[in-house]
């Protein structure tokens, strides 16, 4: 029971955890390497492409490029003697910022469109003309890193990944979030080796400048790794300076890894330190209960739990959880309550057992007699009434604890004891024929063999004397 608390108060946690965060590409580049000179008549066709671009007409750039691509020889190719340009590889760069352009939300509605297929087919189309630029000039960078985006938009999350990394490759300047961005794709992929390859390049080349959002996903990566203490360095320096939200949601996770690593006198620091600085917080009660549970502090436990449950409403769960501790620590009136407020909502015998004997131990047995009552509308089960009996006998009510005992006895596959107490309730009630039936009954078992005899000579002996007289 006491290990269902780590689900339940990092289950929040760990749904933040796993979400792949979404990458923020540059804005598409349409010019920067140096290149030879770009034939007469496709400059004058990218040219007007690029005015228009700049006026954020990406369709009247494209038409213009397409229009002049129309002119090409039939069946020409990129890589083909090509005097006039039309396979030049800015020509098919151009044509598939166009295309990405065109399919970009941000963009006002009039210059994109909306329907899926058209903006998939342009994402295609796009990755066609990137890759006829990159037959052209392999080392043309930006081609690399705008087909990266388009295969990102497509979710082919490992082509992205291949991408990235070759325009980082390819890249005079080799700008550290490219590299960034391929690890986080390789990691979108589930190629998780792959990815934390990459983030450990970044981190060799750029250690001074990883950005704390980059901490977050190599932290997740670890993890995902299974390598918590390479990531725990990482997951503190995030706990500590990222700010609201996300740092909550850091420290979670660290408290939880200090616990999941058994680091407990860290853990244990940790979590007073968190219930100190944010007292309304739930979870941090939560987890340091937790950590009083695994060291079987149970008293200890009970305080925090009980005030997580001021700030928060309990779970179903938490509440029987609660209730059972409060029981084991003989507290029983609190128990009383968490059960009382379970069995409002739904009826279930084991919740029915434990609210008896929380009454039991109140010394309340017409408490406990009215939820058997109320048990038993629920599931006629055969430890109810031999409860009952056995509450009715110890308070000298003889005659239905009788009753009680015979009727658990009918129900039950091994029923000696139940015979064996119906005759002694019986006997008790002044009924002795009852007393005399029952224990004949109960002689038949062999652990109720012995008192079962004795008792029924007793009670035969004092039948032939009432007769006598």
């Amino acid at each position: 029971m006491i290990s269902m608390l780590i689900p339940i108060f990092l289950k929040k946690a760990f749904l933040f955890f796993s979400a792949i965060l979404f990458l923020f590409i540059p804005l598409l580049v349409y010019a920067g390497e140096k290149s030879p000179r770009i034939p007469h008549a496709a400059n004058m066709a990218l040219f007007k492409a690029h005015k228009l671009l700049e006026k954020k007409d990406p369709a009247g750039a494209l038409n213009i490029l397409e229009s002049f691509q129309a002119k090409q020889p039939k069946g020409m190719k990129p890589g083909d003697a090509d005097p006039k340009g039309y396979q030049h590889y800015y020509i098919n760069f151009t044509l598939g910022n166009c295309y990405l352009e065109l399919t970009d939300s941000s963009k006002p509605t009039a210059q994109r469109e909306n329907s899926f297929t058209t903006k998939l087919n342009y994402i295609k189309k796009a990755i066609a003309c990137y890759r006829a630029s990159i037959f052209v000039k392999p080392d043309f960078s930006s081609a690399w890193l705008n087909l990266a985006k388009a295969y990102y938009d497509l979710e082919d999350y490992n082509k992205a990944g291949s991408c990235f990394l070759r325009s980082f490759e390819t890249s005079a300047e080799k700008r550290p979030e490219i590299l960034y961005y391929s690890a986080v794709s390789f990691m979108a992929a589930e190629k998780n080796k792959r990815s934390l390859e990459i983030f450990e390049q970044l981190i060799s080349l750029y250690k001074d400048e990883i950005k704390l959002e980059w901490k977050e996903m190599l932290a997740q990566l670890y993890l995902a790794c299974d390598l918590p203490l390479k990531a725990l360095e990482h997951i503190e320096e995030l706990a500590e300076k990222l700010p609201g939200k996300k740092r909550k949601q850091w420290q979670e996770i660290l408290l939880y890894q200090y616990i999941a690593l058994e680091m407990k006198s860290k853990a244990m620091a940790y979590a007073k330190r968190l219930t100190n600085e944010d007292p309304m917080e739930p979870k941090w009660w939560k987890g340091l209960a937790h950590i009083y549970f695994s060291e079987e502090r149970y008293k200890d436990a009970l305080i925090p739990f009980t005030i997580c449950s001021y700030f928060a409403p309990l779970s179903d769960q938490e509440k029987k959880f609660l209730g059972d501790l409060n029981l084991s620590l003989d507290i029983p009136v609190q128990a009383m309550r968490y059960y009382e407020d379970l069995l409002s909502k739904k009826e279930d015998s084991d919740i029915y057992k434990l609210l008896i004997h929380a009454y039991l131990s109140l010394h309340k047995p017409e408490k406990a007699i009215e939820t058997i009552e109320n048990a038993l509308k629920h599931s006629s089960q055969e430890w109810l009434w031999m409860l009952k009996g056995r509450i009715l006998y110890e308070n000298e009510r003889y005659k239905e604890a009788m009753q009680a005992f015979e009727k658990a006895a009918k129900q039950i596959s091994d029923p000696g004891q139940a015979w064996l107490m119906t005759g002694y309730a019986a006997w008790n009630s002044n009924d002795l024929s009852k007393a005399q039936q029952a224990f004949t009954k109960a002689l038949k078992y062999p652990k109720q063999k012995d008192k079962a005899g004795k008792s029924l000579r007793h009670v035969e002996r004092i039948m032939v004397n009432v007769d006598k007289s």
